[in-house]
């Protein structure tokens, strides 16, 4: 039998909040130098995929981003999407007496079907949200096949 030790324990959850501190934020959260910039977080970018009559609509918000800092590419079957922010080297006046909204770049990836007409994929972007358009290969038609009969051949064949 284990003993419990409410000392461990907090130690415990001391050394798991220091590692999601960690993870969230980047480097190191005690002695770690405020003058140092920190890589920015890539997260993975929110969709909503719509498929429509004549192809698939795809649609992401990516608010504070300007156009030219949005990507998208398609190659070998995958719709890639990339938000990034220019680093900026400005300095605000003034202190911060909290802040929030959290920066960082986005990127999605999307498997799309192999019925995609990729000559004619569009991107709009407004207002902050992206919207994609993919269109679909237009199916072939059926085709008639004419059908002969059989017995003709064989008639003719015979007398011969």
């Amino acid at each position: 039998m284990i003993r419990w030790s409410p000392g461990t324990e907090l130690a415990n959850l001391h050394s798991s909040m220091d590692r999601l501190f960690e993870d969230f934020f980047g480097g190191s959260v005690n002695g770690g130098n405020g003058n140092v910039p920190r890589p920015v977080p890539t997260y993975a970018l929110p969709l909503d995929v719509r498929e429509v009559e004549n192809g698939y609509e795809i649609r992401a918000q990516v608010p504070g981003f300007k156009p030219e800092e949005v990507d998208v590419t398609f190659s070998d079957g995958v719709l890639r999407i990339t938000a990034q922010h220019s680093e900026q080297s400005e300095q605000e006046s003034g202190g911060w007496l909290r802040r929030e909204v959290a920066y960082g770049n986005y990127q999605r990836a999307i498997q799309m079907p192999g019925d995609v007409n990729q000559e004619d994929i569009s991107a709009n972007f407004e207002d902050g949200i992206l919207s994609i358009t993919v269109p679909k290969v237009p199916r072939p038609q059926p085709k008639k096949i004419a059908v002969s009969s059989g017995s003709q051949k064989s008639l003719t064949n015979k007398s011969s």
